[in-house]
């Protein structure tokens, strides 16, 4: 227990407002006595102005005394970007305090608070004139004539004679140039050449057409850009919808909106403009494009549990001016959530009041509290993999690396499986279940056929932790469903410090995982051999990350958010659901 004398400090060195840029420009540094997660420190300024909030992250300057974190931020906020199509109250002040969360999870208040004119967080709506228009499509026309030498321009920047503004890290080649070369035209004229904005823009204006068309929407739209999985929570949830009787439609199509025929998407726009209530489980990109008409409620089952890798807006907060002008995430009208701690860093990432952020629970975490439905995946897998029965099952588990699924991979060297299973007691079986976004397969010889599979795209993970023994991960969000079903956990963590520089965690990850961690490949065997000849009883770690990150999954979570839905549907101000 920290005294009196030994608390955080914050002070706020500079508070400048540029009233005609609406920019609110902050210098602050203080001290910190609570130990901060891998090295950084996140501060975050919370907005709050009658029933809007906004949780907006701030990277600080650390030095690191004995005992306590030194810090400095500084920071130029766009105001009218703070909050999600504001409109002003009677209240003539936004106020503005100043949170920190530690390397365990735990929530601190700094003692410095200040007030903006609620004037400055307005947007203003500016309407072109016919002659504006008229010009910047003529200027697309002659700037798509001079094309050639944007193109050149380009060349030269991706040969490094000169440098871009428009050419992402890593795009090299022709689409780099043709980055380089949109980039100047869209600056130039408002206007690009990406396919993706083209059918984004007609699925804004096929909504908004059908929002006039249809006076009254009612019902359920399911809409999902990945394939809908049974066990996922949009899966489990409509099927719920279905069988409640109520009215419902789905737009659900793995592929992006570029690859969508024009036909499609007009039925997308036809589809969500008539719903009262639309239901994601993932980000939907085009989404953002839309405002929303006042009687549809957005709601994001989210397909995660917990909150350990940073994201959506929690990831861009840098040095300097910061905008934050995107519509991602931040028209959602409620979101679920694992439990009550995880509340404050879904708002964050979703840029919404914590008000909105339910802890209702995950619905696909259910089935971990059914001991039939358990017994039932045990016999099916036992029967369609007979070597798993009575054998000690290592479930490898790791996540990607890279930005997407379109450069994703994992370095399979740092993991052989003939190496592993060669140092492993006979009656163990090695599943390896890799990420869906690797195309990489993992090679082993003939000789260890019978006791490892490779299960990627075959089977639910979830499932498969039914007969796991150990879970072999790294910074897979798996380890939620496995701390629920108490499985001991390895931690193969050889490249973390270079994972943490290119996907930060909310937490200290030393602190957070709730298992052994190892960087070598001997290390990894030897803690293997351990877990598996131990079999520790319940470990008192697993059961308090339970209680931090899962305390909302109790086995009725489906219930708790279809009844939610279903009177959201019914009415304009639902109870929140909230204990």
């Amino acid at each position: 227990m920290l005294g009196k004398e030994m608390q955080d400090t914050f002070t706020i060195t500079k508070k400048e407002i540029d009233d005609e840029k609406k920019e609110l420009a902050i210098e602050a540094k203080g001290t910190v006595l609570f130990p901060v997660a891998n090295q950084k420190l996140r501060i975050i300024c919370v907005f709050v102005y009658e029933e809007y909030e906004r949780r907006f992250p701030i990277e600080a300057e650390c030095t690191f005394g004995e005992g306590q974190t030194l810090f400095e931020i500084k920071q130029v906020i766009s105001l009218p970007d703070v909050f999600y199509q504001f409109k002003a109250g009677k209240a003539e002040c936004v106020e503005v305090s100043f949170v920190y969360c530690d390397a365990i999870g735990k929530w601190h208040s700094l003692p410095e608070t200040l007030s903006v004119p609620t004037a400055l967080f307005g947007k203003e709506q500016k309407k072109q004139s016919w002659f504006a228009r008229s010009f910047r499509k003529l200027a697309y026309v002659v700037n798509t004539v001079l094309l050639p030498v944007w193109m050149f321009d380009g060349w030269l920047a991706v040969k490094g004679y000169k440098e871009s503004a428009y050419i992402p890290v890593d795009c090299k080649g022709k689409k780099g140039i043709f980055y380089h070369a949109q980039g100047i035209v869209k600056k130039r004229t408002g206007y690009g050449y990406s396919l993706r904005e083209l059918k984004t823009n007609y699925f804004r204006k096929q909504y908004e057409k059908s929002c006039k068309k249809i006076a009254q929407p009612e019902g359920f739209c399911f809409l999902s850009e990945r394939e809908m999985e049974a066990g996922g929570n949009l899966g489990i949830v409509r099927k719920e919808i279905i069988k409640s009787r109520a009215v419902w439609t789905d737009c659900i199509d793995s592929r992006p909106i570029d690859k969508l025929p024009f036909s499609q998407i007009r039925q997308i726009a036809e589809k969500a403009a008539g719903a009262k209530v639309i239901v994601l489980e993932d980000f939907y990109p085009q989404i953002g494009a839309l405002t929303l008409r006042k009687e549809t409620k957005l709601v994001q089952l989210w397909h995660a549990c917990g909150a350990f890798k940073m994201f959506g807006l929690s990831g861009i907060a840098k040095k300097g001016h910061l905008e934050q002008s995107t519509r991602n995430h931040r028209s959602y009208s409620y979101a679920f959530v694992s439990g009550k701690q995880m509340v404050p860093f879904y708002s964050e990432a979703f840029g919404i009041p914590e008000s909105r952020v339910l802890p209702l629970g995950v619905p696909r975490t259910d089935r971990f509290f059914e001991q039939d439905y358990k017994e039932n995946v045990r016999e099916r897998l036992f029967q369609t993999y007979p070597q798993l029965k009575d054998r000690k099952v290592v479930l490898f588990a790791p996540t990607f690396r890279n930005s997407g699924n379109k450069n994703a991979y994992y370095p399979t060297e740092r993991f052989l499986a003939d190496a592993f299973l060669e140092q492993m007691p006979e009656d163990t079986v090695l599943i390896i279940k890799n990420h869906p976004f690797v195309k990489e397969k993992w090679s082993y010889d003939e000789k260890y056929e019978n006791r490892v599979l490779d299960l990627t795209g075959k089977e639910d993970i979830n499932d498969l932790l039914f007969v796991t023994s150990l879970l072999i991960t790294d910074y897979s969000s798996s380890i939620f469903e496995a701390a629920l079903l108490k499985i001991p956990m390895l931690f193969y963590v050889f490249d973390l410090e270079e994972y943490i520089s290119s996907r930060d965690f909310y937490f200290d990850f030393a602190s957070f995982a709730p298992g052994v961690q190892v960087s070598e490949w001997e290390d990894l065997l030897k803690e293997t051999k351990k877990l598996l000849q131990e079999q520790p009883e319940t470990d008192e770690r697993l059961q308090a990350f339970c209680d931090y990150f899962m305390d909302g999954t109790d086995g009725n979570s489906t219930k708790k958010i279809v009844d939610f839905l279903l009177e959201l549907e019914k009415t304009e101000n639902p109870q929140t659901g909230r204990r």
